[in-house]
């Protein structure tokens, strides 16, 4: 019994780690994007040039987990370098995803967290409605809707690492390596 169970914990992270490696590399699909005021931002191409962090939540239960990784992420790359913290210059966006029925919750969300979220905030949070289907197909780790998912890209647009899930003090430290190592 113990043996089965290690074998499927074990063929279960193997294949978390190879849906991964396959989105390692690649460039970030184009995607159509838009800000609180209604400003409209083209990804990859609107951030090239620089180190990219991209978050992405694709339903509710998604949504209601990236709270969890906007202080961490805005400590580290956004706010001003204070005391012997290392500055980043990074583009850093929230990226919540709608499509089929739930497009028509685009707008509510949006002036919902245009009138609750943080001024600092609000220039990092993007809204898109488009083919959900498409980005999982070439995200190929984008397969569990109750989770986020963030990128970081390198200045071209390719993907660098991958993550999903709860956000950790590691993730956070991984997401700078890549920066680290590029600067």
């Amino acid at each position: 019994m113990k043996t089965s169970l290690l074998l499927a914990y074990l063929t279960f992270t193997l294949n978390v780690f190879a849906q991964e490696s396959n989105t390692i590399g690649s460039i970030f699909p184009d995607m159509e994007a838009e800000d609180l005021s209604d400003n409209t931002y083209m990804l990859p191409d609107d951030v090239k040039g620089k180190y990219s962090i991209i978050g992405l939540a694709y339903n509710k239960k998604s949504a209601d987990k990236i709270p969890e990784w906007i202080v961490p992420v805005y400590q580290k790359f956004i706010a001003e370098p204070q005391g012997l913290q290392i500055g980043y210059d990074v583009n850093v966006h929230f990226v919540y995803m709608f499509s089929g029925m739930t497009i028509a919750l685009k707008d509510v969300a949006k002036a919902k967290m245009a009138s609750e979220m943080d001024e600092v905030l609000k220039p990092h949070t993007l809204f898109e409605t488009g083919n959900l289907k498409s980005y999982q197909k070439i995200l190929d780790m984008m397969d569990r809707k109750d989770t986020p998912y963030f990128f970081i890209l390198d200045p071209e647009g390719k993907i660098l690492w991958a993550t999903r899930g709860t956000c950790k003090e590691s993730k956070i430290n991984k997401l700078a390596s890549y920066i680290d190592e590029g600067m």
